[in-house]
């Protein structure tokens, strides 16, 4: 079957939007290749007249079905009246970071390079050798040859995700690059937001059926897009229809914890009731209505919204899309790698309101269902997946514990590399989740939220 290519674009529908000329010079290099990124940061840069060169840190499966399209893939949002496709075109080159770490260290330095945007998921800032150091040998030999600014953009889902980047990077620096860096390098903040699901088979039908030809990058997305960003730019800044301010920490809290933590909270939930998504999550009895009371009662309270923004009302917002019946957004894709996104989507919440001096009784059953998942087995007794970089440590803890819930809450509270010590300490937190564990392990999760 014939592939997605600059000598197709002319014969697609009429009704796919289809890129126009591309620079000749990229601009971005953007380190991870995975969905969101293709449906977010890429769709904005194609309405510039930049281009990315996109880096992936281990698998090559995306970058090479680019390279086999000239950088060439489809959008699909999907609306709740259905879909519209789009072909985006600012995807100029790719690089194998495990395969091609030279080069890709040499991307950082060029000259040509003026941002370095970053999707990598949580983890990857805790890794040394990985991105962090990659970006601090970039710096380096960039530094050596007196090269011109750089913008580095974390758009990871991480509080403060700028000085999180900066923290991961600027220990690997020599203290001649670091001196170099601090007066030409600059880590601005962003909040980016897209419900993308993972594609799957289906995806790739649904691009076939609309364009005619194969492509194996094609992502789907929700009509929704945001991006709010630190205007805090080394260099030249790309035209990206974007948010610019110089206080990103409140739209960050507003979707890390209404949006980020919710959608955790249902992910739990969905996966115990053996129930594929969030929109089918939702329909459960009772679901929404605790959804409803989570984000007014328990995470309203926690943060001060950006001005002219408020909590409840974005809340509104964010469960229509997740209403959304076109996004089939699995919970255990969002269900993975737990120990590294509950600190900032539910931990921090609790923190804030435990200072506020606020009951926790709402909040604790997203940890307790958190507990119960990471059990591994859902309410009628299928194995769920535990994809966690701390997977061992937690089924350690959890197995120790034994089968009493408020020793289960107990272990996994005592996961000080996960949960704050002010949060493990909160003995109001320990016996609600331990309540919210118990009615779980009793009754499942549709007949505890049925009886909320």
């Amino acid at each position: 079957m014939e592939r997605l290519t600059n000598s197709v674009l002319k014969r697609l529908p009429g009704d796919v939007q289809v890129p126009g000329e591309r620079p000749q010079t990229t601009g971005v290099l953007h380190l991870g290749a995975g969905a969101f990124h293709r449906a977010h940061q890429a769709v904005y840069t194609d309405d510039t007249d930049w281009g990315i060169t996109v880096a992936a840190p281990r698998s090559r499966e995306v970058i090479d079905a680019l390279a086999d399209q000239d950088g060439l893939f489809s959008v699909a949002t999907l609306g709740p009246d259905g879909a519209s496709m789009r072909v985006v075109g600012a995807i100029a080159d790719t690089v194998h970071i495990a395969s091609e770490h030279e080069r890709a260290v040499d991307l950082v330095a060029a000259e040509t390079t003026h941002v370095v945007t970053l999707t990598v998921t949580e983890k990857a800032y805790r890794d040394p050798a990985g991105v962090p150091g990659l970006l601090a040998a970039g710096l380096a030999r960039r530094a050596a040859r007196g090269g011109p600014p750089l913008t580095i953009l974390c758009c990871d889902n991480l509080p403060d995700n700028g000085k999180s980047t900066r923290a991961s990077v600027e220990p690997l620096l020599d203290p001649v690059t670091r001196a170099w860096a601090e007066e030409h390098v600059t880590f601005p903040s962003s909040m980016v937001d897209r419900i993308v699901p993972a594609s799957t088979q289906a995806t790739y039908e649904r691009a076939l059926g609309e364009l005619g030809v194969t492509d194996l990058a094609a992502v789907e997305a929700e009509p929704f897009t945001q991006w709010v960003i630190e205007d805090d730019f080394a260099g030249p800044r790309p035209g990206w229809d974007a948010t610019y301010t110089h206080d990103v920490a409140g739209w960050e809290r507003l979707k890390l914890r209404t949006l980020n933590g919710v959608h955790s909270t249902l992910a739990y939930l969905g996966a115990l009731a053996d129930i594929e998504t969030i929109s089918e999550t939702l329909a459960l009895p009772g679901a929404e209505e605790y959804a409803r009371w989570l984000i007014a009662e328990q995470i309203a309270p926690s943060f001060t919204p950006p001005d002219g923004k408020d909590t409840v009302a974005y809340g509104e917002g964010v469960l229509e899309r997740f209403h959304n019946p076109g996004i089939r957004h699995r919970c255990l894709q969002i269900a993975m790698d737990g120990s590294q996104k509950l600190p900032q989507r539910l931990f921090a919440t609790i923190h804030d309101l435990a200072e506020a001096h606020v009951d926790l009784d709402l909040i604790a059953l997203p940890l307790a269902a958190w507990t119960r998942f990471c059990g591994g087995r859902s309410d009628d007794g299928a194995e769920l997946p535990l994809d966690d970089p701390l997977k061992d440590v937690i089924r350690q803890s959890l197995t120790a514990a034994g089968g009493n819930p408020a020793a289960r809450i107990d272990a996994i509270l005592g996961l000080h590399q996960i949960v704050p010590e002010t949060v493990a300490d909160n003995h109001q937190l320990r016996r609600a989740a331990a309540k919210w564990l118990r009615e779980l392990d009793r009754h499942g999760v549709a007949t505890t939220l049925e009886h909320l």
